[in-house]
């Protein structure tokens, strides 16, 4: 058996709101009134990859699941489905937003199985779905409808560092905790050039986002294990900035391979991406620092562990502390900082259920870290706040 669910109403504002505060999932726990927090894990082209959390329950208990969607702007659509499908055999889920004279009729189509031993069946999950459809859609439409008259009590900003008047140049920015730096640079306030190698629908899906708080926010492409290409880039940033307040060199290549087969050509790979882009950036991008820039340079926690099958990686990254240590006295006088920030294991696609749970047993926290929860360090450091912070090496690995 399946089950089938049809919800629709209508919003009385105009389709580019309803199409943008629907979509904005980071604003679902405003948005929807049974979920606690949305975190995103992975955006992959216009696909993002979130875990949804419930407020808790009569129980106490807190049910929360991973799930991803793929909006597609020119058919008006978007195509979801739960990852992680907890009691449901599936879970696939289908929005469809149809103008309307003087507003939007927003659909939710769900299409979904039950699990042998799930507490309720099919018919009885669908009660549920269609009576909290109609509960949530009044909702959204109370709450974009105030939108389009200027009176809705949108979700507060975070509270946090100011950069305004600032720019900033994030290398590996379209991606996991390069994209997670990017666009927090951007809502604080900073003008952000991130930059990309070859995800072109990963930077498109960012160049998007990143317009919505700054037309001079931008994306560039550059293959920064060629030196040509970083002269490129930097040629563009003096063009489009002329001075850079915060550089982050997050962009790295990995690979695991077994130190007695490592090519020397994998060798030079990973170390050129990693260690040897970040010196030619930062010393390409003197001329545009300014006394009292921020240098943030990505590292890992596997530079002080090591790890078996990534000896090139590793050394990569060990050699950014000493790099980082010994920029960090020799650009003092200027008041530049030059920092290291450490992730230990972030959330994403490519972990598997068994890696992941392995990684959680070792994690003081209990839990694998999100994006954003590294891009709060990056804000931190490229503000005033780190002003009197220079050559440490910040690790954000909830204690694994």
């Amino acid at each position: 058996m399946a089950a089938h669910t049809d919800n629709a109403i209508v919003i009385k504002a105009p389709f580019d709101l309803v199409w943008q505060m629907t979509n904005d999932v980071e604003s679902w726990p405003w948005l929807f009134s049974e979920y606690a927090s949305a975190e995103i894990l992975d955006r992959t082209g216009p696909t993002v990859r979130f875990r949804l959390t419930m407020h808790p329950d009569e129980n106490g208990t807190s049910w929360s699941w991973v799930s991803e969607r793929t909006p597609d702007r020119e058919t008006a659509t978007v195509q979801a489905r739960r990852v992680e499908p907890g009691p449901f055999e599936y879970m696939n889920i289908r929005w469809t937003y149809t103008p309307e004279v003087g507003g939007v009729r927003m659909r939710w189509q769900q299409d979904f199985q039950m699990r042998p031993d799930a507490p309720v069946n099919d018919e009885a999950m669908a009660a549920r779905i269609n009576e909290n459809s109609v509960t949530q859609m009044n909702r959204i439409r109370e709450l974009v409808e105030r939108a389009a008259a200027g009176v809705a009590e949108r979700p507060a900003a975070r509270v946090g560092p100011d950069l305004t008047g600032t720019n900033a140049l994030v290398t590996g920015g379209t991606r996991g905790i390069g994209r997670g730096i990017t666009v927090a640079l951007a809502r604080a306030g900073a003008t952000v050039l991130a930059c990309y190698r070859q995800d072109v629908d990963a930077a498109d899906d960012l160049a998007r986002e990143l317009k919505q708080h700054g037309d001079d926010n931008a994306v560039l492409r550059a293959d920064l294990s060629d030196p040509d290409e970083i002269d490129r880039l930097m040629a563009q940033v003096r063009e489009r900035v002329g001075t850079l307040h915060t550089l982050v060199n997050n962009a790295g290549a990995i690979s695991h391979i077994p130190f007695e087969s490592l090519p020397v050509d994998e060798w030079h790979r990973v170390i050129d991406t990693t260690l040897t882009a970040t010196f030619l950036l930062t010393q390409k991008a003197l001329p545009l620092l300014p006394d009292g820039a921020s240098v943030i340079n990505l590292g890992s926690r596997v530079a002080t562990v090591g790890i078996p099958l990534r000896a090139h990686y590793t050394a990569a990254k060990a050699g950014m502390v000493g790099l980082t240590r010994s920029l960090a006295k020799e650009l003092g006088p200027r008041g530049i900082r030059v920092n290291v920030l450490a992730p230990g294991v972030i959330d994403g696609a490519g972990i598997t259920a068994e890696k992941r749970a392995q990684y959680e047993r070792l994690t003081s926290l209990g839990r694998l870290g999100q994006p954003d929860e590294v891009a709060d360090v990056a804000l931190f450091l490229a503000s005033d706040m780190s002003r009197y912070v220079t050559g440490e090496t910040i690790h954000v690995d909830g204690g694994i």
